[in-house]
């Protein structure tokens, strides 16, 4: 046997394997299992894409300088990050995750930025390999894995199915009758009793203060807290498109972290506020176009540039989640501990 002869007997022995398994799964049940394994991969995947991402843009139009630590913050057993000024442009600081060991605050040490986005930063002398470099590409490899043990053979066994009526999933042996290949009709909201009583037998399992600390306290917190950061984000945009007054501004300094924008510091008439999204690399001092309340200079976006972060909608999409899961795990989970 050839060794393509091999390779050819190898996928059709894992594709005989995966079809068995998932030989009477519905279709949208199929697509849902491979989005399911595709979005697990997504975040690992946007992380190495971005560092390899990351050396080709320095390679092609970096600065190499020499940068300053003027802090550094510890998280876990040691130091998560320290934060860097540029000695070329001092108005800009910029966080780092990797660096050479025995740094400290007030070192100098070499680095290489993007000028035109200074987060996208790399010390010269930083460790090639680290535990947090080490993980992620782990937790990729495990990735890609699950997506090409997934998603190829699912992909050819709809594809199958679209072309023989064999390969589509079995009459249900509940239901009266049926043709090969059909399923009888079924309510398309049966998973939500399923869901309710899935979420009751947890509850009862683990115990009531920790059933109502992972069931009732945590998710009832962060829907507030959702909800509420993403109201008071919504009412400052109408605030300002409704009262907002244009005024120029002045530029006190910028802090970048992880490829993108952090905070910038402004003085809008003589007062400091701080503006999450912006345009350019401004310095110290440089002028910039704003809209802002006049009674409370701390309401303010530039002009033209819409003023939510990645912060703002990972709120909104929590607080939005909380609104559809509560109402259904909290009672739940109370129906289950009254049950016991």
């Amino acid at each position: 046997m050839t060794e393509f002869q091999r390779d050819r007997s190898v996928d059709s022995a894992w594709f005989a394997k995966f079809a068995r398994h998932n030989r009477d799964r519905t279709t949208p049940s199929l697509v849902v299992v491979m989005l399911t394994v595709c979005a697990i991969a997504m975040p690992t995947t946007w992380l190495s894409v971005e560092h390899f991402r990351t050396f080709a843009i320095l390679d092609e139009r970096g600065v190499t300088t020499s940068a300053k630590v003027v802090a550094l913050t510890r998280g876990g057993r040691g130091p998560h990050e320290i934060t860097v000024v540029p000695d070329d442009n001092t108005s800009v600081s910029t966080r780092l995750r990797h660096w050479p060991r025995d740094t400290n605050v007030g070192d100098t040490l070499p680095i290489t930025y993007d000028p035109l986005n200074p987060g996208r930063i790399v010390a010269t002398d930083a460790p090639v390999v680290d535990a947090w470099i080490a993980t992620t590409a782990l937790l990729e490899i495990g990735a890609l894995w699950l997506v090409v043990a997934v998603v190829p053979p699912g992909v050819a066994l709809l594809l199958r199915r679209v072309r023989d009526p064999a390969w589509r999933p079995r009459p249900d042996p509940d239901a009266p009758g049926g043709k090969v290949g059909l399923r009888t009709h079924r309510n398309p909201l049966r998973w939500v009793p399923a869901g309710w009583h899935k979420v009751g037998d947890w509850a009862r399992e683990v115990g009531a203060w920790k059933s109502i600390l992972i069931f009732v306290f945590l998710p009832i917190t962060l829907t507030c807290f959702g909800v509420g950061f993403t109201v008071q984000e919504v009412r400052g945009l109408v605030a300002l498109e409704e009262r907002g007054v244009p005024a120029h501004a002045e530029v006190v300094g910028s802090e970048w972290a992880g490829n993108h924008q952090e905070e910038l510091t402004i003085r809008v008439d003589g007062e400091e506020a701080w503006i999450s999204r912006w345009t350019g690399v401004p310095r110290d001092g440089d002028p910039i176009d704003v809209i802002h309340l006049p009674d409370d200079p701390q309401v303010v976006r530039q002009v033209d540039v819409f003023p939510w972060g990645h912060e703002e909608f990972i709120w909104a999409l929590l607080g939005l989640a909380g609104i559809v899961t509560v109402p259904l795990v909290v009672p739940a989970a109370i129906s289950g501990l009254l049950r016991r």
